[in-house]
């Protein structure tokens, strides 16, 4: 090589060719070479990618003493969460600060080289169970969050009638992969237990059995038990992950489910011979099928996943016959189980992701060519800006996973080369020597995570950006924790290193969090208007129980909030645009009740009609008030009294229940001919009223 004199001391330049040696460059250096320093940066070879090793694996070493930190961080967030169910302002920063308290201690344990494999384990299963019980805290008694609601629905009717496949109008695709429904109403009826505590349980054990199951698999993939943890500390920095993939919602079974089919298909390639795979591969056939009665999504993605592994499979130099045929087997009955469970039910996915999808792509279109948002960063759609601190966590933990991409990318593509020596970017007849095919295409998923970030910045494609930037961090665990521990870490034994790692991860899962819920994450001390959980309340829930059991089964149309509530807790059958077409909400909004919006309520079947006067009194905090419809979306000043209470006017409607902010207005005989009076029998409690006739609210 050649040497550039330069001024530097005999110190310097011995330190640098110490340096270069470590790259496989003997000769003399004086001033350090960019391109050295930028194949480091990048891990372009082997020796940057390697790992050192780990404690004695039977150790459980301070994993007590971090469970007894949880438990003291898991008291201040139930105070926190009762805190702001009094109106405190603390309360939200607070509850934060535990989760953090949960997480840090035991993620710089975990990074450091000398914790054990048992102990790395046991931490994992700590964290995830105080995690599991942070979502506990925030919903101690019942379901609040909307999807919840949606399934909590289809679980009744299977309750109450014992068959499969009913219609559900909130949300039509949930009858048909009841997988997360059969568990449920399975358990309720061998324990007696409440719906909810059953589905507590049942999450439960999906989370673990997420957890457990991602460390099998990042283990095997990468013969590093050190690097499957950090893996899953990373993993939990996905915005889904502590309360969207907990949601009584059948994604959250589904993707521990995802996580059992890849650690049977990689289980299953690597043992030996060519029998010893088989009854593996018969499990994970199963696990297959199973999913994709679970849900349609994830069962699409794992699909894409074990396709994408068949291909590299084929592709990879020293497979075997039988891998290949394996690998083929499992990518044609991924394929075959979802296409025919959807000829089986009659699947109408369509009908409501492909509008999302097409709105989410038009808008990031919107978005390229005049670079102009939809959506405004941190704003809500009443306008209320986040906090600051909220804003500046949320943009240095995405700044982080870029970070830890930029640098773990092509290094996770080395540290998956067979030769311990070279890279397998470099010659070109390397290319197709790697060790596991499922973590060339895991990293490769990791090119969706920007994708996500894009579409997070539109509003129709947010929920899309979300969906797609948990099932891409499947890729980017694997990806950040190669980096973390070969390069950022490296072969350091201090603990200062660590700490910093820890508080960056920590970083990342606080704002995976914010990310997903905000300032929302605890219920709040007063109603808030169309918010969801924060719109879950005693007045509505006692408003939907009265229909109950004084109405019987009605078909009543409602907001986006009276409807859960109405299907759920008053059995009621509920209108929505998802199921009839018929966008109701027209006629309720409208001022007056002119022919259309007669022939609407008439056409779409409804008999009741439930009004909520407290809509009036701000704009909606999920920027919707009804299904969401064009109309729904372009409110921009609250709903006016009078257009809700216009029905009062009507001679052939009469008003059934009256709490004061919550009207029930009888719509039976609307467009029918008028029938004599006849006088009803009282059947229960006198109806409610305050006798409001000019359609203002006091």
């Amino acid at each position: 090589m050649t040497v550039v004199k330069g001024r530097t001391s005999p110190d310097e330049q011995k330190a640098y060719q110490d340096g270069a040696y470590r790259h496989g460059y003997t000769g003399s250096v004086a001033i350090p070479r960019v391109d050295l320093w930028i194949a480091a940066f990048l891990g372009l070879r082997r020796q940057d990618s390697a790992v050192g090793g780990v404690a004695d694996p039977s150790s459980l070493g301070m994993s007590q003493v971090f469970a007894f930190l949880c438990s003291c961080a898991l008291v201040v967030a139930a105070l926190a969460a009762n805190a702001s169910r009094l109106g405190e302002g603390w309360a939200v920063p607070t509850f934060y600060c535990a989760i953090a308290a949960i997480f840090l201690p035991a993620a710089a344990r975990i990074i450091h080289p000398r914790a054990s494999r048992l102990e790395r384990l046991a931490l994992i299963v700590i964290v995830t169970s105080a995690l599991f019980v942070v979502r506990v805290i925030r919903a101690p008694v019942a379901f609040i969050d909307h999807d919840e609601f949606l399934h909590w629905a289809t679980v009744n009717d299977i309750l109450e009638t014992g068959r499969l496949f009913l219609p559900n109008p909130l949300l039509p695709v949930s009858p048909l992969y009841p997988g997360l429904e059969l568990i449920t109403s399975a358990l309720v009826n061998l324990s007696g237990l409440s719906v909810f505590a059953a589905g507590l349980i049942v999450l439960a054990a999906a989370r673990m059995m997420l957890m457990l199951a991602l460390f099998l698999l990042f283990e095997k993939i990468t013969d590093s038990a050190r690097i499957a943890s950090i893996a899953c500390l990373i993993y939990m920095g996905s915005s889904t992950f502590l309360l969207f993939d907990v949601h009584y919602s059948y994604e959250s079974l589904a993707i521990p489910m995802l996580a059992a089919v890849l650690l049977a298909s990689e289980s299953q390639r690597m043992e030996p011979g060519d029998a010893a795979g088989w009854p593996t591969v018969v499990a994970t056939v199963v696990l297959i099928l199973a999913l994709a009665a679970t849900h349609h999504l994830t069962s699409y993605f794992c699909t894409a996943l074990l396709c994408a592994t068949a291909v590299m499979e084929c592709l990879r130099q020293g497979a075997s016959a039988m891998q290949k045929r394996r690998a083929i087997l499992l990518a044609s009955v991924a394929v075959i189980a979802p296409v025919a469970w959807s000829k089986i039910v009659g699947n109408p996915t369509g009908s409501y992701i492909l509008p999302v999808l097409e709105g989410g792509i038009h808008e990031v279109a919107q978005l390229v060519s005049s670079s102009t948002s939809t959506r405004k960063l941190f704003v809500s759609d009443t306008g209320a800006l986040a906090p600051a601190w909220q804003r500046y966590l949320t943009m240095a933990g995405v700044a982080l996973i870029c970070l830890g991409l930029l640098t773990g990318f092509l290094r996770s593509l080395v540290f998956n080369g067979q030769h311990r020596n070279a890279s397998i970017l470099w010659p070109p007849t390397r290319w197709r020597l790697w060790r596991s095919s499922l973590l060339q295409i895991l990293v490769l998923v990791t090119l969706a995570y920007p994708v996500s970030i894009i579409f997070r910045l539109t509003r129709s494609g947010w929920e899309i950006g979300n969906r797609i930037g948990s099932l891409s961090f499947l890729g980017v665990a694997i990806v950040v924790a190669v980096a973390v521990a070969a390069f950022w870490h490296g072969t350091s034994r201090g603990w200062l290193r660590a700490t910093a790692l820890a508080a960056a991860a920590t970083t990342v899962l606080i704002a995976g969090v914010i990310s997903s819920e905000g300032p929302r994450i605890l219920v709040p001390a007063g109603y808030e208007v169309s918010a969801d959980s924060s719109s879950i309340e005693p007045m509505g829930i006692s408003a939907a129980r009265w229909t109950r059991q004084w109405l019987g089964g009605q078909h009543f149309a409602a907001d986006r909030i009276n409807r859960l509530l109405l299907s759920t807790y008053g059995r009621q059958k509920v209108s929505t645009t998802l199921e009839s077409g018929q966008d109701t909400s027209m006629a309720i909004t409208a001022a007056d009740l002119g022919p259309m919006e007669r022939k609407l309520l008439i056409d779409s079947g409804v008999g009741f009609v439930m009004v909520d006067l407290r809509l009036t009194t701000g704009l909606p905090g999920v920027g919707v008030y009804f299904d969401g419809g064009a109309q729904d979306r372009n409110h921009t000043v609250p709903l006016q009294s009078s257009s809700l209470l216009k029905f009062n006017s009507e001679p052939d409607i009469d008003r059934t229940f009256d709490n004061g902010f919550m009207v029930i207005f009888d719509i039976g005989r609307l467009g029918k001919a008028r029938q004599p009076a006849v006088a009803r029998k009282r059947t229960g409690e006198p109806v409610q009223s305050l006798e409001r006739t000019d359609g203002d609210l006091q």
